[in-house]
């Protein structure tokens, strides 16, 4: 039964226990009837994810098992815990054991091991699809036409500047601001970081008072935003973080500000649009977030490689703006927050058929040159 296919059990229980709470908000409900399902075509869809616990990742997770369900595929979750040698290892050894025809769907967490990754796929002769990290000077239709079907983000530099404007607004023009960045080599981190700067070009009286890593955990920007507020007290004006579970919750960035009485009063902004951070924006203690729709890029994901894999999507015939894409993305303030908690996602939408039918609706762009420098 295609419904005992989609229980999640064993670790992957905790990553259904997070995208179960994304789904009271959007009322996500993973049930398929067999009529709906046709025979599997692929061995396998392997999907690999940066860690169980964000609310973002699950949301893919979600949109790629409706997906899979809906064909009668496979598909295991792996999880990097944004340690690119696991994956190098972990894919790897799926590779070798043979994976003809397979589909690896997945973040390598930096570019320094994208070629790595997409060479043993190639080797195995596995279809693949990259999310996020690719180095600026290799592309799916020139690196490997046949087996690296396509590469997926979403602008950085776009996320960067505008909630930098939203920011410069909040402030009213002037004041302090901090940066807690993601991880290293990474071309997110880089790009919302570009984008900051970019906001802070035409908000001059925005200045960056210290920026540092925090590798994308919640933990550490707390001890970062901690060690801010104690550094420059009332100087400080603006949180810059490049993700929302750096910003927020119990022992983020935003629990700090709280436990000093400044939530609200320091500006705050995020990335990804998760439901919390949606909800701080409503209640006047975060300012924006930029949203992206991780079920629709989980179910865009895994139709193209599913597709690609049995021949339904003839990759050759795709563009390189097909192949090499930027999905569409908003910006979230208090004067739209409504609209993004509002939405609701029907997991009849996110069959294989429909996905295809509207998957280049979904694409704002291709990236550009140099967009990972």
């Amino acid at each position: 039964m295609i419904k005992n296919s989609l229980r999640w059990s064993g670790s992957a229980g905790r990553l259904a226990r997070v995208a179960s709470r994304c789904a009271a908000s959007l009322a996500v409900a993973l049930s398929f009837s067999p009529a709906q399902a046709a025979p599997a075509k692929v061995p396998a869809i392997y999907f690999g994810i940066g860690t169980e616990s964000s609310e973002y990742w699950a949301a893919t997770v979600v949109g790629a098992k409706a997906v899979a369900a809906s064909v009668n595929a496979r598909l295991q979750v792996m999880t990097s815990e944004f340690q690119g040698q696991k994956f190098l290892q972990d894919y790897g050894a799926i590779f070798a054991a043979g994976c003809k025809d397979c589909v690896a769907i997945l973040d390598p967490v930096s570019s320094a091991f994208t070629k790595a990754i997409v060479d043993r796929a190639t080797s195995a002769d596995a279809k693949i699809i990259t999310i996020w990290n690719r180095p600026d000077n290799i592309h799916p239709y020139d690196l490997d036409p046949s087996n690296w079907i396509a590469h997926i983000a979403f602008d950085g530099v776009e996320s960067g500047y505008r909630n930098g404007m939203a920011l410069c607004k909040a402030i009213g023009g002037s004041g302090g601001v901090v940066a807690i960045e993601g991880v290293a080599d990474n071309p997110s981190t880089k790009q919302r970081f570009a984008g900051l700067k970019k906001a802070m070009a035409e908000c001059p009286g925005m200045k960056l008072l210290d920026r540092q890593y925090a590798d994308w955990d919640q933990t550490k920007a707390q001890v970062l935003t901690r060690g801010w507020l104690a550094r420059y007290g009332n100087t400080l004006k603006a949180v810059f973080s490049e993700n929302d579970s750096m910003a927020i919750g119990a022992i983020g960035a935003i629990a700090a500000l709280k436990e000093r009485g400044l939530a609200g009063k320091v500006a705050v902004s995020g990335s990804d649009g998760s439901i919390a951070a949606l909800n701080l924006i409503k209640s006047g203690d975060m300012v924006s977030t930029m949203w992206i729709d991780g079920v629709m890029q989980g179910a865009f994901a895994t139709a193209l490689g599913y597709g690609a894999a049995t021949g339904d999507i003839d990759v050759q015939k795709l563009s390189h703006a097909q192949r090499d894409v930027y999905l569409k993305q908003t910006l979230v303030t208090k004067e739209n927050v409504d609209d993004i908690l509002n939405r609701k996602v029907d997991p009849a939408d996110y069959t294989y058929e429909k996905v295809k039918a509207r998957m280049w609706q979904s694409v704002a762009s291709q990236i550009p040159p140099a967009a990972f420098k």
